[in-house]
């Protein structure tokens, strides 16, 4: 907790202190004293050096609060420390006022040129505009999923995607231009053959991801196919005649 006043106060110490550690306690109430308080001359400092001798320490603490006039109403190290560290801060800025003033004037100012250097960007973006979690859009994203005969999810953005992917597969411009396909849908309800007859929905379940699995093999095929056609047109012989049944020059 006392991060910051230690970075303030440039304290050497590594890892912080630890004020439930008397040692740790005793040591940095010596170092504010004998680095950004100096209340006392180097010769009356003694008595706060003691630190492996709790008895004498203490009592050299308790005179050193009463000659700092010390508030009275603390109840703890920790706030005991924290005036200790504020009245410290307050001597290290008072003797060094014009090297911290400079320093808070040029950051200011620096921080000021960067806010003006800056170009303010305003998003043409629509979708920034739009709260994801607002209760219309829940419930145009379920319509939306309802019309495309996805199956209801509880999470309404889960639900979103599978209407993109639906949308950007079977509604894109490519798709749109073969013919509309009319008959009797598959029947996935019907028929055995899978090795669950046993369990039905294990069955349909087994018969779906075959027929995904073909549908991805399908694809697959069409890309390779599409992919030896692109390589043909590059490697082909321009001089080949294929009417002709001819190949090489004419």
């Amino acid at each position: 907790m006392f991060e910051r006043y230690l970075a303030a106060l440039e304290y050497p110490a590594e890892g912080g202190i630890n004020i439930d550690d008397p040692k740790d306690f005793r040591n940095i109430i010596l170092w504010l004293e004998d680095q950004k308080i100096r209340h006392y001359t180097i010769e009356d400092r003694a008595s706060l050096r003691k630190t492996n001798s709790a008895a004498e320490w203490d009592s050299a603490y308790a005179k050193y609060k009463l000659d700092l006039k010390f508030p009275t109403d603390f109840k703890s190290k920790a706030e005991e420390l924290t005036w200790l560290f504020l009245y410290a801060i307050k001597l290290e800025y008072s003797d060094n006022a014009d090297r911290y003033r400079s320093l808070t004037a040029a950051r200011k100012l620096d921080e000021e040129k960067k806010a003006t250097a800056a170009p303010e960007i305003k998003s043409t973006n629509p979708f920034d505009n739009i709260d994801f979690t607002s209760a219309d859009f829940e419930e145009g994203s379920r319509k939306l999923a309802e019309k495309l005969g996805i199956a209801y999810h509880p999470d309404h953005l889960v639900s979103l995607r599978a209407s993109g992917r639906v949308i950007s597969t079977m509604l894109n411009k490519e798709v749109l231009k073969e013919p509309i396909i009319t008959g009797k849908p598959f029947p996935i309800d019907e028929g055995i053959g899978m090795g669950y007859e046993k369990d039905p929905d294990l069955e349909k379940a087994a018969r779906i991801l075959r027929l995904l699995q073909i549908q991805s093999v399908r694809k697959l095929q069409t890309a390779i196919n599409e992919t030896i056609v692109s390589v043909q047109n590059i490697t082909a012989d321009p001089r080949t005649d294929t009417t002709l049944g001819k190949v090489g020059m004419k």
